[in-house]
């Protein structure tokens, strides 16, 4: 088989890794034909622009039916939207998407955007009046007239120009540029690439670190979102296939190439980004990762690369069916995985929108079908469905992914920020719903975050000790900075004297082991050794906590009278409500194929923890979350431990909705618990 020819060993961080799923890529078959047709996803789009359809006015605006205004780039994005689905036989959009774009070109010369927001209009008016100019030439020749008196350093917010700041060149610097380089390609603007190449040399290219993910936020103290990274290369990479040639081009194209292979390696088993930061759980991230899936398919399909672009496609079949799932009767999406009524804006960012951001998703999965070619790609199975890994993210992720098939558990590191706080963040599993075992953690500052319910707590799995004072501490309550924590910045995960490590990783073809470490200052103690065990649908978690530095691991307990294990439980989608039960059950009525596992990979051996004791006894006090017809299990083993639900963590606000907090406890200094997924 052809050697797929953008992929570069030498220079990308993971290389190891990709060549692993590689060989395993190649011993796989190929995968049914897949359901998600042209056709399909046309269907798709086409219900959420009808739906939006209703809510344009007479000059083309589109108003949100929750806020009754224009906001931010709600129009342009349907412009998009609705022009790519006439250039699907939707002829009855002409008009609509025509009104649009003549609305959002004079919002976007004339200096008068809903909130602020010129840098986002002039890709998706691009991208609208590439379709449309030549079903209505004689208005197309209006459009081009006013897109010719853009002047980019002024026309828009986040140029040098007028930001006289590196740190503020983020995304929108970046959607800018994607925009302008489709004005050039059209013939309005000047085809000189010297002052874009200039923006993407010195502020986007060192953005990329080398898994080729995109750290947004200031230049010293990237915030790194994933749901930035994602649309930052989404824009990117139309900028790309629109012909930008500058001198840059070459270096773009290589991390995007790379960043692909990144995001398909942490693709959960049900097609979600990984949640991090400001805008994760919101469907838009996964619109944007469809584009990059499946440009990335085309290409390792015209490079001969027929394996890898399948997978590509595949990853993309299954983000449109993550957005999917939570497409309502009425056409439009729940911006944000939680059935709350809209109006509520439960997990929504302050500056999430109902219209804009099921239009701004509509507009992406809208590019993505305009650039999507004839060629039937076979499908393989993604990373998360063959073999195991743990991966370590690079830059300022701090974020650590460890899977086996079908199953994938996501885990923050850093130890001083309030709003992305340390522990096992999410659990999902093939065939289970993504909220089940939790999608999304608690907070321990909500930042960008708005809820409707619910208390803000850092609630995550996560260990905690009870010091001889009688208090409980965690892991998320936090290292004191030098630097405030701020929203925008972010902070540093150095800042506070912080660290973790991870001190041991193995893997089988289905099962994982790793440990990681976490070092103080922490209240009562040094350190934290947490120990993950996982095979298809079991987990084993364990935690131990050293008071004293020169304690040998597994002796210490100067300080610590009792541990435990902060454990979230979903509770409501703000439509559904779980079951939350304790009961005390026969252990032979856990299933067969997980008491086989306990048998063969036992931690005792790793970590210390006693858990023949455990085995042996006849029954055990389990916690059981009952979900959407699904279920949980959540089983101490460490002897002689209790549940308790302390009152702190009785309702927690996530974007998931609600969780609440149970805490397995027992003396010592370690602990011990598995999850029956």
């Amino acid at each position: 088989m052809k050697q797929w020819n953008r992929w570069n060993p030498s220079s990308y961080g993971w290389a190891d890794e990709a060549r692993k799923y590689e060989q395993l890529l190649h011993q796989s078959q190929p995968l049914p034909a897949s359901d998600w047709t042209h056709e399909r996803k046309v269907k798709m789009l086409s219900q959420m622009v009808d739906y939006y359809a209703s809510h344009q006015q007479a000059d083309g605006a589109i108003i949100d039916p929750y806020s009754q205004a224009e906001r931010y780039y709600s129009t342009p994005s349907y412009a998009l939207a609705a022009a790519v689905l006439v250039s699907s036989g939707r002829e009855d959009l002409i008009d609509s998407a025509a009104s649009a774009l003549t609305h959002s070109i004079e919002l976007l010369v004339s200096e008068r955007t809903p909130d602020q927001h010129p840098d986002f209009f002039i890709v998706m008016i691009m991208g609208a009046y590439r379709i449309l100019k030549e079903k209505m030439p004689e208005q197309a020749e209006l459009w081009r007239q006013a897109l010719a008196t853009i002047e980019p350093e002024q026309t828009y917010l986040f140029t040098m120009s007028k930001m006289k700041n590196p740190n503020r060149m983020i995304n929108w610097n970046a959607i800018m540029l994607s925009g302008e380089v489709i004005r050039q390609a059209e013939g309005i603007a000047s085809k000189d690439t010297t002052w874009i190449d200039n923006y993407l040399q010195k502020y986007h290219l060192p953005r990329f670190t080398s898994l080729g993910w995109y750290e947004d936020g200031p230049l010293d103290r990237p915030n790194s979102p994933f749901a930035y990274d994602i649309a930052t290369r989404y824009h990117l990479g139309v900028m790309m296939l629109s012909g930008y040639a500058g001198t840059t081009a070459t270096a773009l194209q290589s991390q995007l190439q790379h960043g692909a292979i990144s995001s398909l390696l942490t693709l959960s088993p049900l097609g979600e980004l990984p949640p991090r930061g400001r805008s994760a759980q919101h469907q838009w991230n996964e619109a944007a990762a469809a584009f990059v899936f499946t440009m990335q398919a085309q290409q390792a399909y015209a490079d001969g690369a027929l394996q890898w672009a399948g997978a590509f496609r595949r990853a993309a079949d299954k983000t449109w069916a993550a957005i999917e799932k939570w497409q309502t009767s009425e056409g439009y999406v729940q911006i944000v995985r939680n059935h709350f009524p809209a109006e509520q804006r439960h997990g929504y960012e302050v500056y999430s929108n109902h219209t804009t951001y099921n239009l701004w998703t509509a507009a992406a999965l809208a590019y993505t079908l305009w650039y999507e070619q004839p060629e039937e790609i076979t499908s393989y199975p993604i990373p998360a469905e063959l073999g195991s890994r743990t991966l370590q993210a690079d830059g300022w992720f701090e974020t650590v992914f460890s899977s086996v098939p079908d199953q994938q558990i996501v885990i923050h590191t850093a130890l001083n920020d309030p709003y992305i706080i340390p522990g096992i963040a999410r659990i999902q599993r093939a065939g289970l719903h993504a909220n089940l075992a939790t999608s999304s953690p608690g907070h321990r500052d909500q930042g960008f975050t708005e809820f409707n319910a619910g208390d803000i707590f850092p609630l995550i799995h996560m260990p905690a000790w009870q010091t001889e004072d009688n208090v409980w501490h965690h892991l998320a309550e936090g290292i004191p900075t030098a630097t405030p924590f701020d929203r925008d910045t972010g902070v540093d995960p150095s800042d506070g004297g912080g660290s973790y490590r991870i001190e041991q990783s193995s893997t089988t073809a289905d099962h994982n082991h790793l440990v990681i470490r976490w070092q103080g200052p922490l209240q009562g103690i040094n350190y934290v050794v947490a120990t993950y065990e996982q095979s298809p649908g079991h987990i084993v978690v364990t935690y131990e906590v050293v008071a004293n530095d020169e304690a040998e691991a597994g002796n210490s307990t100067e300080q610590i009278k009792q541990i435990g294990a902060w454990i979230p439980l979903f509770l409501s989608d703000g439509q559904a409500s779980s079951t939350i039960k304790t009961e005390r059950i026969d252990r032979q009525s856990l299933t067969a194929r997980a008491e086989q596992s306990i048998n063969e990979w036992d931690t005792a051996d790793k970590v210390g923890a006693s858990s023949a004791t455990m085995t042996e006894q006849e029954q055990v006090e389990v916690i059981t979350v009952t979900y959407r017809d699904q279920y949980i299990r959540i089983v101490p083993r460490t002897p002689q431990a209790t549940i308790t639900f302390p009152n702190e963590a009785n309702e927690v606000a996530s974007r998931n909705g609600l969780l609440r907090g149970a805490r397995i406890e027992a003396t010592g200094s370690r602990i011990s618990f598995e999850l029956f997924l």
